[in-house]
């Protein structure tokens, strides 16, 4: 069965939500029914956990060939442990014993993945001589590796995500003197902004917190640690636009803002550059590759559409893109030439 993009996105998510529906629906059931009742809810609701969302997964995900196999073996795992969080603590007898039957198949992929890290590596190397874009790099690199799955893509979007969440304070990477590099994070008052998100963010993390703590410890802990998850992803997004400026190489330009979308452009497949106002209004067919939808200074117009790579999207293909620039008028006066 061969499935459109569309149609894999709308499974991924369906699936999602049907884990959630049944965590959410299990666990109101097990904390209202009668005491008599509960253990032989609670086993039902384990049943639920560990069998019922990897056989969603298998059918819509695995089944229709976008995603390995081995991928369910994470999934059981990952249900495991969160069954072992909300269940009562009579179940967890029953969620160890579970856990040792799927050992044997998780240490076979962990060895599995190990001997593809050489591979990853190489392939990264020779990527990253040709052009310096670690996410994009990572991204091909597991692909070549591991196969050029949804799933795969997904997981080298988060690793680059978690790199530049976690190791923010890290030097970006150098760059040859023949190539270009312009910021794009300074003018647009992003970082301002950031600023503001972040702080405003712990202060209600820890608010809410305290008060879910009142109801239910364990998911209090679930949601905080989700939530400082999302800020580990939003500082990631932050370090990543400050650290992967577009670039101008030899004969291409590489234009994007962060991780979150990226185009590699031919020189010579420009039409114009040009430096815009606050006043422009961008058509709906013009790509807005701002830090913010409404923050841009330059457009750019291409003889030939070219694809503009989108984090968990699909590509999209245009002939004009704004974006922002903090040297807008080097940068044009950088382009022009080659127009």
């Amino acid at each position: 069965m061969t499935l459109s993009i569309n149609t894999i996105h709308k499974n991924v998510w369906f699936t999602l939500l049907a884990a959630l529906a049944v965590l959410i629906v299990g666990s109101f059931i097990v904390h209202h029914v009668d005491p008599i009742k509960r253990d032989l809810v609670a086993t039902a609701f384990l049943g639920d956990i560990v069998f019922t969302i990897p056989v969603i997964y298998y059918f819509l995900l695995i089944r229709p060939g976008k995603v390995r196999k081995w991928s369910i073996v994470l999934v059981f795992s990952i249900c495991c442990g969160v069954a072992y969080l909300i269940l009562p603590a009579h179940q967890r007898t029953y969620i160890i014993q579970l856990r040792k039957l799927s050992a044997g198949l998780e240490i076979g992929v962990i060895v599995y993945a190990l001997s593809k890290i050489r591979q990853i590596k190489r392939e990264y190397r020779a990527l990253q001589n040709q052009i310096p874009d670690f996410a994009y790099n990572l991204k091909q690199s597991m692909g070549a590796a591991l196969g050029n799955h949804p799933a795969v893509k997904f997981l080298a979007t988060e690793v680059t995500m978690l790199r530049f969440g976690l190791l923010f304070w890290m030097k970006p990477q150098a760059v040859s003197s023949e190539i270009k590099p312009f910021s794009n994070h300074r003018e647009s008052g992003y970082g301002a902004l950031f600023g503001v998100i972040l702080c405003v963010g712990i202060i209600e993390t820890v608010a809410f917190h305290l008060f879910l703590n009142h109801y239910s410890h364990t998911w209090a802990i679930i949601v905080t640690a989700l939530t400082v998850y999302s800020f580990i992803l939003i500082i990631g997004d932050f370090s990543a636009m400050v650290k992967s400026p577009v670039l101008v190489l030899n004969q291409q330009l590489l234009l994007r803002i962060g991780i979150r979308w990226r185009a590699l452009i031919d020189l010579n497949n420009i039409q114009s550059a040009e430096k815009i106002m606050d006043s422009y209004t961008p058509d709906e067919h013009c790509f807005k590759g701002g830090p913010m939808k409404s923050t841009y200074n330059v457009l750019l117009t291409f003889k030939e559409p070219v694809n503009i790579e989108r984090i968990y999207r699909k590509p999209k293909a245009v002939t004009r893109v704004v974006m922002m620039i903090d040297d807008v008028d080097g940068f044009v006066a950088l382009i022009n030439p080659y127009i």
